[in-house]
């Protein structure tokens, strides 16, 4: 890093920004999972070594193992307290860093199935929200769809809708993650995520991440992405590129998240750069901080130091991010207009500038 890392830090910080690429399940830090997990009798990976053992046991080495420690991780919210307070932390952590908006992605039939009450979760959730609020960050939930269970489609929207019944901001978008592959088509989720559009949801399905160009295209194309999560691998086809370009679709670029999974060997061969250069909209986001071991602002500096951004360069991302935010244009105006004012430091490392 920089030697004048601090005052960097200082000034990402100062920066309003939203995290538009941002799972609740993997945002719950080692300390509320044991916790949690103490209070439900959950038998959490690692935690017959306390904090340690459960800190050891949910470093990612690959995206199986991932997938491992997010769902016994997940079985920590088992009420509507616990949601809250998965909420209220995430919220916390967001505000120290600048974050004024968070659209944080929620699985819901994971917990549906696991026999928590629909209700309980909707209240965990709306209370979460009002803590955010408490604490200056706005938090909007996308509620997510995994691509391989198709069963839990519909009862995802329906979930979505008992939320927006009691607030109608609450939730922005449906989502979609889960392994990409051949054997996952995107056919069966033309029609939710249609109906989706139809109540004013918006579509931010992840693609490019596991697969290549061709599972951004199909985002896309058949399920009329607003946003794609991650969308890296576009560069792997100039036609598809056009395309996320010419529909105005931004990408949620998670680098470290990438780096954890292996879709990237390291953050120097990260294609960041690349997407900038070929006029794509960029925003930088976390993915599942608690288990990658990152934060927003930790992203925002490991890219700078990686790609010799400059000040400007961060400032440019910080305002796509609220550019590509589902807020209003008052609220987006407001908060554009208190990015503009930050005052970058006086020395500023020499930096090649990317945007």
């Amino acid at each position: 890093m920089p030697a004048q890392i601090e005052p960097l830090r200082a000034f990402v910080r100062a920066l309003p920004k939203a995290e538009l690429h941002l799972h609740l399940e993997g945002s719950i830090s080692a300390e509320l999972s044991l916790r949690l997990a103490t209070r439900h009798a959950v038998a959490l990976p690692g935690a017959e070594g306390g904090l340690a053992g459960v800190r050891a046991a949910r470093r990612v080495r690959d995206f199986r193992g991932f997938i491992r420690t997010y769902l016994a991780v997940s079985s920590c919210l088992a009420d509507a307290p616990a949601v809250t307070d998965a909420v209220d932390e995430l919220a916390a952590r967001l505000a120290a860093r600048g974050v004024r908006h968070a659209e944080v992605t929620f699985t819901a039939c994971t917990h549906l199935r696991r026999g928590v009450a629909e209700a309980a979760l909707v209240e965990g959730l709306l209370a979460g929200r009002e803590s955010a609020a408490a604490r200056g960050v706005s938090i909007a939930y996308v509620l997510d769809i995994v691509r391989h269970l198709f069963d839990d489609a519909w009862p995802t929207l329906a979930f979505a809708q008992a939320v927006r019944r009691h607030d109608p901001s609450a939730v922005v978008a449906l989502g979609l993650s889960g392994p990409e592959g051949g054997d996952h088509p995107l056919t069966p989720m033309v029609e939710v995520f249609a109906a989706g559009r139809a109540e004013g949801l918006r579509s931010v399905p992840h693609a490019g991440e596991l697969l290549g160009a061709a599972s951004v295209r199909a985002a896309i194309e058949l399920l009329a992405a607003d946003r794609i999560g991650h969308g890296v691998r576009c560069l792997e086809d100039p036609a598809v590129v056009e395309l996320v370009r010419e529909r105005g679709v931004a990408l949620e670029v998670c680098p470290s998240s990438n780096v954890a999974l292996g879709v990237v060997p390291s953050l120097a061969a990260h294609p960041l750069p690349h997407l900038h250069a070929a006029g794509l909209a960029v925003t930088l986001a976390t993915d599942d901080p608690a288990l990658f071991d990152v934060e927003i602002d930790d992203e925002y500096l490991r890219c700078a130091a990686a790609f010799e951004l400059d000040c400007e360069a961060l400032r440019g991302l910080a305002r796509r991010s609220l550019e590509y935010a589902f807020v209003s244009h008052a609220t987006k105006a407001r908060w554009l207009a208190e990015l503009d004012a930050v005052v970058a430091p006086a020395e500023q490392p020499p930096v090649q500038r990317v945007e």
